[in-house]
């Protein structure tokens, strides 16, 4: 069995690939990337469990694409997610199961417009396969499931930072999040709102605390109202953000720096907003963090009001050197890619998580690696919670 990871030498993929390697049944790990030498380093980092191969891949290219994935059983892309277009029409035209970390919801639009095609190639691609989206909306659909009707889910991410850093993730990734706007399903209708929409603070389990956040451009949002069902009205995700994060965006797009049409320099034509990503540094994977998610479940069963609340909390992990963030994220995409490789995952089409994956399977895997939820139950007895608003 060997499963191949899509920017294996980058920020969440070199976690995949060492979870691979530690504690799945794969036999061989390919490290596809561009920067071959990097994919090498991460290689030797990642232990002598089992072996570790390089393969320069260029994802902006599907006939690379095609060529890297044809003896493997199964793709994770841990790669930028503006090329999860180009990975996913390759997984299609090889024939080849794949899952990858999510498309901040307007691209994850687009890979569900490919799911007849998928379902014609006899394929299973699994959308969105981290801590957020991935394992939030697992939740999301458990909870979901427990009751007789639904009426909100909401979905919460924080960390913090115990050492100075500004970016965790691809600040490709932050920049389209913040300045596109977040969408939120409210009363039945998805709306889009302005960036940093929301603002409001979160009570995250310790040592992540009191984080103020707002609401995300999130995945999940283009699909969960659906796959929940039972007349769900609300579903929202935010995030934690600092003040330090509004400043430097708003910064940003008032020099026009955000701006994507290209701009002539000294005969060169470039986009600012080009020019600007060219210039960031690389995502931080070594600062010493914690991360966690809450995701809240409210509707109604046995004719109580019922709210399932689940959460869990994860920091700095020592014995691999990455930041929280990094391991909650890039240890889902290998318990994905694994359960594709051994076709435990059976449904064929472009699919989300909350509906491909096995939830009680999934959370054993979260909890052999350490990551464990707790799940609180509250209920309300409907005629009280009615008298309390002069309904009864």
């Amino acid at each position: 069995m060997r499963i191949l990871v899509l920017g294996g030498a980058g920020a969440m993929g070199m976690v995949t690939v060492r979870d691979l390697a530690e504690n799945s049944e794969a036999e061989e790990i390919v490290i596809g990337d561009l920067n071959v030498e990097k994919a090498v380093k991460i290689a030797e980092w990642a232990g002598n469990q089992k072996p570790i191969t390089t393969r320069k891949v260029d994802v902006s290219n599907v006939e690379s694409l095609v060529e890297a994935m044809r003896d493997v059983d199964a793709v994770a892309n841990a790669a930028p997610y503006v090329f999860n277009m180009e990975v996913t029409r390759a997984a299609i035209k090889a024939r080849k199961p794949l899952t990858d970390l999510g498309g901040v919801y307007y691209t994850t639009l687009e890979q569900l417009r490919l799911n007849d095609e998928a379902k014609k190639a006899d394929v299973s691609i699994v959308l969105g396969c981290g801590v957020a989206p991935g394992t939030a909306d697992v939740l999301a659909k458990y909870g979901a499931d427990k009751l007789d009707a639904v009426k909100a889910v909401h979905i919460r991410y924080g960390d913090v930072n115990f050492e100075p850093a500004k970016y965790k993730w691809t600040f490709q990734t932050v920049l389209e999040e913040y300045t596109k706007g977040p969408v939120v399903y409210q009363n039945g209708e998805l709306k889009r709102l302005p960036p940093f929409s929301g603002k409001h603070v979160v009570e995250f389990p310790k040592p992540v605390g009191k984080r103020n956040c707002c609401y995300a451009l999130y995945s999940g949002i283009a699909t969960l109202p659906e796959t929940i069902g039972k007349g769900v009205e609300t579903v929202d995700c935010a995030m934690s953000y600092s003040e330090e994060d509004e400043i430097r965006i708003r910064l940003l797009e008032d020099m026009g720096l955000t701006r994507t049409q290209p701009i002539n320099i000294q005969g060169v034509s470039i986009a600012p907003r080009d020019f600007l990503l060219r210039v960031v540094p690389p995502p931080d994977v070594n600062v010493r963090d914690a991360a966690s998610i809450i995701v809240e479940v409210a509707g109604e069963k046995s004719g109580e009001e019922t709210r399932y609340v689940y959460s869990l909390v994860y920091s700095y992990n020592e014995e691999y050197r990455v930041s929280a963030t990094a391991y909650l994220t890039g240890v889902p995409l290998s318990i994905v890619a694994e359960m594709l490789a051994k076709n435990q995952i059976t449904a064929k089409g472009v699919l989300p998580p909350e509906t491909a994956i096995n939830a009680e399977q999934f959370f054993q895997q979260l909890a052999k690696r350490g990551i464990l939820i707790r799940e609180t139950v509250r209920r309300t007895r409907l005629l009280k919670f009615q008298e309390k608003r002069g309904l009864a």
